[in-house]
Protein backbone atom coordinates (compact mmCIF):
# COMPACT_ATOMS: atom_id res chain seq x y z
CA UNK A 1 0.00 0.00 0.00
CA UNK A 2 1.52 3.34 -1.03
CA UNK A 3 1.52 6.52 1.06
CA UNK A 4 -1.51 8.02 -0.69
CA UNK A 5 -3.60 4.90 -0.09
CA UNK A 6 -2.50 4.79 3.57
CA UNK A 7 -3.39 8.45 4.03
CA UNK A 8 -6.76 8.04 2.29
CA UNK A 9 -7.70 5.07 4.48
CA UNK A 10 -6.53 6.87 7.61
CA UNK A 11 -8.61 10.00 6.97
CA UNK A 12 -11.71 7.94 6.23
CA UNK A 13 -11.18 6.13 9.52
CA UNK A 14 -10.85 9.45 11.37
CA UNK A 15 -14.43 10.35 10.43
CA UNK A 16 -15.77 6.81 10.76
CA UNK A 17 -14.19 5.84 14.10
CA UNK A 18 -13.65 9.04 16.12
CA UNK A 19 -17.14 8.95 17.57
CA UNK A 20 -16.72 5.50 19.13
CA UNK A 21 -13.89 5.13 21.70
CA UNK A 22 -14.13 1.36 21.39
CA UNK A 23 -12.89 1.77 17.81
CA UNK A 24 -10.02 4.11 18.61
CA UNK A 25 -7.50 1.25 18.76
CA UNK A 26 -8.05 0.67 15.03
CA UNK A 27 -7.62 4.36 14.34
CA UNK A 28 -4.49 4.60 16.49
CA UNK A 29 -2.96 1.59 14.77
CA UNK A 30 -3.18 3.42 11.45
CA UNK A 31 -1.83 6.66 12.94
CA UNK A 32 1.07 4.86 14.61
CA UNK A 33 2.04 3.23 11.33
CA UNK A 34 1.64 6.49 9.41
CA UNK A 35 3.98 8.31 11.84
CA UNK A 36 6.52 5.51 12.32
CA UNK A 37 5.79 5.64 16.04
CA UNK A 38 5.76 2.83 18.59
CA UNK A 39 3.04 3.91 21.05
CA UNK A 40 0.24 6.35 20.28
CA UNK A 41 -2.27 7.87 22.69
CA UNK A 42 -5.50 9.70 21.97
CA UNK A 43 -7.25 11.45 24.85
CA UNK A 44 -10.32 13.66 25.10
CA UNK A 45 -10.87 15.72 28.24
CA UNK A 46 -14.04 17.50 29.26
CA UNK A 47 -13.60 20.80 31.03
CA UNK A 48 -16.53 19.85 33.22
CA UNK A 49 -15.17 18.33 36.46
CA UNK A 50 -17.89 15.69 36.67
CA UNK A 51 -16.89 14.07 33.37
CA UNK A 52 -13.91 11.72 33.27
CA UNK A 53 -11.42 11.80 30.39
CA UNK A 54 -11.71 9.27 27.60
CA UNK A 55 -8.44 7.86 26.29
CA UNK A 56 -7.02 4.91 24.44
CA UNK A 57 -3.49 3.75 23.72
CA UNK A 58 -2.04 1.58 20.96
CA UNK A 59 1.27 -0.23 21.22
CA UNK A 60 1.41 -0.68 24.99
CA UNK A 61 -0.46 -2.60 27.65
CA UNK A 62 -3.53 -0.60 28.66
CA UNK A 63 -3.20 -1.16 32.40
CA UNK A 64 0.52 -0.37 32.52
CA UNK A 65 -0.15 2.80 30.61
CA UNK A 66 -2.48 4.03 33.33
CA UNK A 67 0.57 5.10 35.35
CA UNK A 68 1.74 7.18 32.42
CA UNK A 69 -1.65 8.87 32.10
CA UNK A 70 -2.19 9.35 35.84
CA UNK A 71 1.10 11.15 36.29
CA UNK A 72 1.25 13.01 33.00
CA UNK A 73 -0.88 15.96 34.02
CA UNK A 74 1.12 16.77 37.12
CA UNK A 75 4.69 15.56 36.72
CA UNK A 76 5.75 15.73 33.08
CA UNK A 77 8.13 18.73 32.77
CA UNK A 78 7.17 19.04 29.11
CA UNK A 79 3.54 19.83 29.94
CA UNK A 80 3.87 23.61 30.08
CA UNK A 81 5.49 23.59 26.63
CA UNK A 82 2.68 21.43 25.24
CA UNK A 83 -0.06 23.63 26.74
CA UNK A 84 1.61 26.78 25.41
CA UNK A 85 1.42 25.44 21.84
CA UNK A 86 -2.27 24.67 21.26
CA UNK A 87 -3.09 23.62 17.74
CA UNK A 88 0.53 23.01 16.76
CA UNK A 89 2.36 19.76 16.10
CA UNK A 90 5.45 19.74 18.30
CA UNK A 91 8.20 17.47 19.53
CA UNK A 92 7.54 17.70 23.26
CA UNK A 93 11.17 17.22 24.25
CA UNK A 94 12.04 20.45 22.42
CA UNK A 95 10.52 22.30 25.38
CA UNK A 96 13.01 21.01 27.95
CA UNK A 97 16.77 20.75 28.35
CA UNK A 98 17.70 17.18 27.40
CA UNK A 99 20.07 16.50 30.29
CA UNK A 100 17.81 18.10 32.88
CA UNK A 101 14.87 16.13 31.50
CA UNK A 102 16.77 12.83 31.77
CA UNK A 103 17.66 13.66 35.38
CA UNK A 104 14.02 14.06 36.48
CA UNK A 105 12.15 11.36 38.46
CA UNK A 106 9.54 11.44 35.75
CA UNK A 107 12.10 10.33 33.16
CA UNK A 108 13.79 7.73 35.37
CA UNK A 109 10.60 6.17 36.75
CA UNK A 110 8.25 6.38 33.77
CA UNK A 111 9.71 7.48 30.45
CA UNK A 112 12.93 5.43 30.44
CA UNK A 113 11.43 2.11 31.67
CA UNK A 114 8.70 2.41 29.03
CA UNK A 115 11.27 3.49 26.39
CA UNK A 116 9.16 6.48 25.32
CA UNK A 117 11.68 9.31 25.36
CA UNK A 118 10.63 10.98 22.12
CA UNK A 119 7.10 12.37 21.69
CA UNK A 120 5.28 13.95 18.78
CA UNK A 121 2.30 15.82 20.24
CA UNK A 122 -0.61 17.97 19.23
CA UNK A 123 -2.87 19.51 21.88
CA UNK A 124 -5.88 20.66 19.89
CA UNK A 125 -8.88 22.34 21.48
CA UNK A 126 -12.46 21.58 20.67
CA UNK A 127 -15.95 22.93 20.95
CA UNK A 128 -18.58 21.78 23.46
CA UNK A 129 -16.25 21.98 26.47
CA UNK A 130 -13.82 19.43 25.12
CA UNK A 131 -10.09 19.51 24.56
CA UNK A 132 -8.08 16.70 23.03
CA UNK A 133 -4.52 15.52 22.61
CA UNK A 134 -2.79 13.03 20.39
CA UNK A 135 0.74 11.88 21.10
CA UNK A 136 2.88 9.35 19.27
CA UNK A 137 5.98 8.12 21.09
CA UNK A 138 9.06 6.06 20.45
CA UNK A 139 12.33 5.19 22.17
CA UNK A 140 15.84 6.56 22.19
CA UNK A 141 17.21 3.95 19.79
CA UNK A 142 14.80 4.92 17.01
CA UNK A 143 15.51 8.60 17.65
CA UNK A 144 13.47 11.82 17.70
CA UNK A 145 10.61 12.47 15.33
CA UNK A 146 11.65 14.63 12.41
CA UNK A 147 10.13 17.05 9.93
CA UNK A 148 8.56 14.24 7.89
CA UNK A 149 6.61 12.87 10.83
CA UNK A 150 5.60 16.37 12.01
CA UNK A 151 4.24 17.12 8.56
CA UNK A 152 2.30 13.87 8.52
CA UNK A 153 0.67 14.45 11.90
CA UNK A 154 -0.08 17.98 10.73
CA UNK A 155 -2.15 16.47 7.91
CA UNK A 156 -4.16 14.34 10.33
CA UNK A 157 -4.84 16.75 13.22
CA UNK A 158 -7.25 19.10 11.36
CA UNK A 159 -9.42 16.09 10.51
CA UNK A 160 -9.37 14.87 14.11
CA UNK A 161 -10.37 18.33 15.24
CA UNK A 162 -13.34 18.48 12.90
CA UNK A 163 -14.49 14.97 13.70
CA UNK A 164 -14.24 15.34 17.48
CA UNK A 165 -15.90 18.74 17.42
CA UNK A 166 -18.91 17.31 15.64
CA UNK A 167 -19.15 14.21 17.84
CA UNK A 168 -18.71 16.34 20.98
CA UNK A 169 -21.66 18.50 20.01
CA UNK A 170 -23.77 15.42 19.39
CA UNK A 171 -22.72 13.67 22.59
CA UNK A 172 -23.53 16.70 24.71
CA UNK A 173 -26.98 16.94 23.19
CA UNK A 174 -27.77 13.23 23.05
CA UNK A 175 -27.11 12.99 26.77
CA UNK A 176 -30.34 14.94 27.20
CA UNK A 177 -32.58 13.55 24.48
CA UNK A 178 -32.85 10.41 22.41
CA UNK A 179 -33.95 11.79 19.05
CA UNK A 180 -31.06 13.15 16.98
CA UNK A 181 -33.12 15.99 15.51
CA UNK A 182 -34.20 17.11 18.98
CA UNK A 183 -30.60 16.70 20.14
CA UNK A 184 -29.39 19.18 17.55
CA UNK A 185 -32.04 21.63 18.76
CA UNK A 186 -30.38 21.73 22.17
CA UNK A 187 -27.06 22.95 20.73
CA UNK A 188 -26.82 26.73 20.92
CA UNK A 189 -24.95 26.91 17.61
CA UNK A 190 -26.80 26.89 14.31
CA UNK A 191 -26.38 23.53 12.57
CA UNK A 192 -27.23 23.05 8.89
CA UNK A 193 -26.92 19.50 7.54
CA UNK A 194 -26.31 19.69 3.79
CA UNK A 195 -24.99 17.75 0.85
CA UNK A 196 -21.89 18.72 -1.07
CA UNK A 197 -23.78 21.40 -2.99
CA UNK A 198 -25.12 22.98 0.22
CA UNK A 199 -28.64 21.65 -0.38
CA UNK A 200 -30.17 21.66 3.11
CA UNK A 201 -31.43 18.42 4.61
CA UNK A 202 -32.02 19.65 8.17
CA UNK A 203 -31.78 22.86 10.21
CA UNK A 204 -31.76 22.90 14.00
CA UNK A 205 -33.66 25.42 16.10
CA UNK A 206 -30.69 27.77 16.55
CA UNK A 207 -30.15 27.67 12.80
CA UNK A 208 -33.76 28.67 12.17
CA UNK A 209 -33.21 31.65 14.47
CA UNK A 210 -30.13 32.64 12.48
CA UNK A 211 -32.15 32.51 9.26
CA UNK A 212 -34.37 35.28 10.62
CA UNK A 213 -31.36 37.61 10.91
CA UNK A 214 -30.91 37.89 7.15
CA UNK A 215 -27.21 37.07 6.93
CA UNK A 216 -27.98 33.41 6.19
CA UNK A 217 -30.83 32.09 4.05
CA UNK A 218 -32.16 28.95 2.41
CA UNK A 219 -33.00 29.76 -1.22
CA UNK A 220 -34.40 27.04 -3.42
CA UNK A 221 -33.47 24.55 -0.74
CA UNK A 222 -29.81 25.63 -0.79
CA UNK A 223 -27.86 27.35 1.99
CA UNK A 224 -26.99 30.90 0.93
CA UNK A 225 -25.22 33.89 2.45
CA UNK A 226 -25.87 37.60 2.16
CA UNK A 227 -22.15 38.27 1.93
CA UNK A 228 -21.16 37.14 -1.57
CA UNK A 229 -17.51 36.65 -0.68
CA UNK A 230 -18.41 34.44 2.26
CA UNK A 231 -20.71 32.42 -0.01
CA UNK A 232 -17.91 31.76 -2.50
CA UNK A 233 -15.52 30.88 0.32
CA UNK A 234 -18.08 28.48 1.80
CA UNK A 235 -18.67 26.68 -1.49
CA UNK A 236 -14.94 26.20 -1.98
CA UNK A 237 -14.42 25.12 1.64
CA UNK A 238 -17.18 22.48 1.46
CA UNK A 239 -15.64 20.99 -1.68
CA UNK A 240 -12.21 20.93 -0.04
CA UNK A 241 -13.52 19.47 3.24
CA UNK A 242 -15.35 16.60 1.54
CA UNK A 243 -12.42 15.88 -0.74
CA UNK A 244 -10.06 15.88 2.21
CA UNK A 245 -12.44 13.65 4.19
CA UNK A 246 -12.10 11.09 1.40
CA UNK A 247 -8.32 11.36 1.67
CA UNK A 248 -8.03 12.81 -1.84
CA UNK A 249 -6.38 16.08 -0.79
CA UNK A 250 -4.61 17.23 2.38
CA UNK A 251 -6.31 19.58 4.82
CA UNK A 252 -3.71 22.13 6.00
CA UNK A 253 -5.85 23.50 8.83
CA UNK A 254 -9.36 23.50 10.25
CA UNK A 255 -9.84 27.16 10.99
CA UNK A 256 -13.25 28.75 11.23
CA UNK A 257 -14.63 30.85 8.38
CA UNK A 258 -15.75 34.34 9.28
CA UNK A 259 -19.25 35.31 8.18
CA UNK A 260 -19.83 39.09 8.25
CA UNK A 261 -22.96 40.38 9.94
CA UNK A 262 -24.98 43.24 8.48
CA UNK A 263 -27.05 44.26 11.48
CA UNK A 264 -24.57 46.78 12.79
CA UNK A 265 -22.56 44.27 14.83
CA UNK A 266 -18.99 44.35 13.49
CA UNK A 267 -18.11 40.98 15.02
CA UNK A 268 -18.66 38.19 12.47
CA UNK A 269 -20.17 34.78 13.00
CA UNK A 270 -17.77 31.83 13.02
CA UNK A 271 -18.57 28.97 10.65
CA UNK A 272 -16.97 25.52 10.77
CA UNK A 273 -17.47 22.54 8.48
CA UNK A 274 -17.67 18.94 9.70
CA UNK A 275 -17.90 16.03 7.22
CA UNK A 276 -20.37 13.42 8.42
CA UNK A 277 -19.59 9.70 8.68
CA UNK A 278 -20.16 7.92 5.38
CA UNK A 279 -21.79 4.86 6.94
CA UNK A 280 -25.26 4.31 8.24
CA UNK A 281 -26.06 5.31 11.81
CA UNK A 282 -27.69 7.76 14.19
CA UNK A 283 -25.21 10.51 13.31
CA UNK A 284 -26.75 10.74 9.86
CA UNK A 285 -30.09 12.40 10.26
CA UNK A 286 -30.89 12.07 6.55
CA UNK A 287 -29.42 10.04 3.72
CA UNK A 288 -28.38 13.08 1.70
CA UNK A 289 -26.54 14.96 4.41
CA UNK A 290 -22.78 14.90 3.88
CA UNK A 291 -21.55 17.79 5.99
CA UNK A 292 -22.59 19.77 9.05
CA UNK A 293 -22.24 23.53 8.66
CA UNK A 294 -21.98 24.91 12.21
CA UNK A 295 -22.51 28.65 12.77
CA UNK A 296 -21.58 30.17 16.13
CA UNK A 297 -22.12 33.55 17.69
CA UNK A 298 -19.09 35.87 18.06
CA UNK A 299 -16.57 35.03 20.74
CA UNK A 300 -16.34 36.96 23.95
CA UNK A 301 -13.66 39.61 23.97
CA UNK A 302 -10.61 39.25 26.18
CA UNK A 303 -11.91 42.07 28.36
CA UNK A 304 -15.24 40.28 28.82
CA UNK A 305 -13.47 37.07 29.82
CA UNK A 306 -11.27 38.93 32.31
CA UNK A 307 -14.31 40.62 33.89
CA UNK A 308 -16.11 37.30 34.29
CA UNK A 309 -13.10 35.67 35.89
CA UNK A 310 -12.58 38.64 38.20
CA UNK A 311 -16.14 38.32 39.43
CA UNK A 312 -16.10 34.51 39.68
CA UNK A 313 -12.91 34.22 41.72
CA UNK A 314 -12.61 37.67 43.35
CA UNK A 315 -9.43 38.46 41.46
CA UNK A 316 -7.57 41.73 41.20
CA UNK A 317 -7.54 43.36 37.73
CA UNK A 318 -3.97 42.16 37.16
CA UNK A 319 -4.83 38.62 38.23
CA UNK A 320 -7.94 38.51 36.05
CA UNK A 321 -5.94 39.70 33.01
CA UNK A 322 -3.44 36.89 33.53
CA UNK A 323 -6.23 34.37 34.09
CA UNK A 324 -7.93 35.37 30.83
CA UNK A 325 -4.64 35.04 28.94
CA UNK A 326 -3.96 31.59 30.40
CA UNK A 327 -7.48 30.44 29.57
CA UNK A 328 -6.85 31.51 25.96
CA UNK A 329 -3.66 29.43 25.82
CA UNK A 330 -0.94 32.02 26.44
CA UNK A 331 2.30 31.05 28.18
CA UNK A 332 3.69 32.94 31.16
CA UNK A 333 6.69 34.16 29.16
CA UNK A 334 4.55 35.43 26.28
CA UNK A 335 2.17 37.17 28.66
CA UNK A 336 5.03 38.88 30.53
CA UNK A 337 6.48 40.09 27.25
CA UNK A 338 3.16 41.34 25.90
CA UNK A 339 2.36 43.20 29.13
CA UNK A 340 5.95 44.40 29.57
CA UNK A 341 6.16 43.10 33.14
CA UNK A 342 8.76 40.98 34.88
CA UNK A 343 8.32 37.23 34.71
CA UNK A 344 8.73 37.11 38.49
CA UNK A 345 5.70 39.39 38.82
CA UNK A 346 3.64 37.11 36.59
CA UNK A 347 4.67 34.09 38.64
CA UNK A 348 3.54 35.86 41.82
CA UNK A 349 0.18 36.52 40.19
CA UNK A 350 0.04 32.87 39.12
CA UNK A 351 0.59 31.79 42.71
CA UNK A 352 -2.30 34.00 43.78
CA UNK A 353 -4.48 32.39 41.09
CA UNK A 354 -3.64 28.93 42.45
CA UNK A 355 -4.78 30.01 45.91
CA UNK A 356 -7.99 31.69 44.78
CA UNK A 357 -9.00 28.85 42.45
CA UNK A 358 -7.88 26.04 44.77
CA UNK A 359 -5.60 24.54 42.11
CA UNK A 360 -1.97 23.45 42.23
CA UNK A 361 -0.75 23.05 38.66
CA UNK A 362 -0.97 25.28 35.62
CA UNK A 363 -2.79 22.67 33.53
CA UNK A 364 -5.33 22.18 36.32
CA UNK A 365 -5.74 25.95 36.63
CA UNK A 366 -6.37 26.41 32.90
CA UNK A 367 -8.99 23.65 32.86
CA UNK A 368 -10.68 25.17 35.92
CA UNK A 369 -10.75 28.65 34.39
CA UNK A 370 -12.17 27.39 31.12
CA UNK A 371 -14.74 25.30 32.91
CA UNK A 372 -15.94 28.32 34.87
CA UNK A 373 -16.23 30.36 31.69
CA UNK A 374 -17.90 27.58 29.69
CA UNK A 375 -15.53 28.72 26.97
CA UNK A 376 -15.87 27.68 23.37
CA UNK A 377 -12.41 26.48 22.43
CA UNK A 378 -10.96 26.58 19.00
Amino acid sequence: MDDLERYSRLIQNVYELSGDPDQWALLLADITDFLDGRVTQLAVYSLKPDRRPTWRVFGHDHQDYRTFIARHATEDPRLSYILSNPGRVICAEDGVDTEQFRATPWFREVVEPMDLEHSLVSYFAQEADVMATIASMRGREIGPFGAREKQRLGLVVPHLRRAFEYYALLDEAKAKVADIGAALDIVDAGIFLTDGDLNVAHVNRAGETLLKGGDIAVRGGRLAFKDARAGRQMTSAVTQALSAARGETPLPHADHIELPRHDGDATPYRVSLHPLPAGEGAARLTQRSQIAVVVRAPRRSGADVARRLQTSFHLTPAESALAAALAAGASLADYAQQRNVALSTVRSQLKALYEKTDTRRQGELVAHLRGSLDLTLA
